[in-house]
């Protein structure tokens, strides 16, 4: 059973701007549905379980945008292996802490067990939907004097936002936004990254997130904050919502974390 700090919204941006000015690595991933369902692969699910689960039928359709995009197909066990070494390093962990139905947080606290995963701190991962609102100034602090590279496909319409909204308030620069379709990418990604500096990466690919923000900090000693569907609120500027936020956790809720 995990005996992790819960993280509320203001003390995860702390976190961050702490080793931004410290100038330490840090990895702030999530494991959400698919990066639990990629650990559990041949340990909790055998593979005719693994393949007749929604979570593998929605990967293995290989769609290339929106909410079914997964950027991943199973059955994948180097992609588990991964997987499973990145939530080890890092740093803060993000899941389903509020939303506590079966296929939520108590698989992958369940997953965890598992591993022998006990991460020093955790955070309900949908606060990343509503944290440059919940906490705008702190948002900013984040940002402010900062050279920010933005990974994932909705990173060029990020990068314009926040030019637009913040580059002359805030003196930050987006030194770069790297797209990335699935996990065959990452090689190349991993090379776009070595040749940018930076201070902060926000990313937002799914899976292959949580192995690119492993990365960024061991390797490069940056801070990376996995903020995944966050990266669609801060591009279009109100929240980004989906059935399971608005059933089983709400709005007011996750505002107030």
């Amino acid at each position: 059973m995990l005996t992790s700090k819960a993280l509320h919204s203001w003390e995860l941006l702390d976190v961050i701007i702490a080793a931004l000015s410290e100038r330490r690595p840090l990895s702030i991933i999530s494991a959400g549905a698919t990066e639990t369902f990629a650990m559990a692969q041949y340990t909790l699910l055998s593979e005719a379980e693994m393949m007749n689960h929604p979570e593998a039928l929605v990967a293995n359709r290989q769609e290339k945008h929106g909410f079914g995009h997964r950027g991943v197909t199973f059955p994948n066990v180097k992609l588990r292996d991964e997987v499973v070494a990145a939530v080890r390093q890092a740093d803060v962990v993000g899941y389903n802490i509020l939303a506590r139905i079966p296929e939520g947080g108590p698989f992958t606290e369940k997953v965890f067990d598992v591993y022998g995963i006990a991460p020093e701190f955790i955070f309900d991962s949908y606060l990343r939907r509503v944290i440059m609102f919940s906490q705008p100034e702190r948002f900013k602090s984040m940002l402010r004097n900062r050279r920010v590279l933005l990974i994932g496909e909705p990173s060029g319409r990020a990068k314009e936002a926040v030019e637009n909204r913040w580059q002359d308030e805030l003196q930050v620069t987006i030194v770069g936004a790297i797209p990335i379709e699935g996990y065959g990418d990452i090689s190349e990604v991993k090379s776009q990254i070595d040749s940018v500096d930076f201070d902060l990466c926000l990313l937002a690919a799914g899976t292959n997130a949580l192995i690119l923000s492993s990365y960024i900090a061991s390797t490069r000693g940056k801070v990376a904050f996995d903020i995944g569907f966050g990266m669609t609120s801060l591009y279009t500027n109100e929240v980004f919502f989906d059935p399971w936020l608005v059933k089983f956790i709400g709005l007011d809720r996750l505002m107030k974390m």
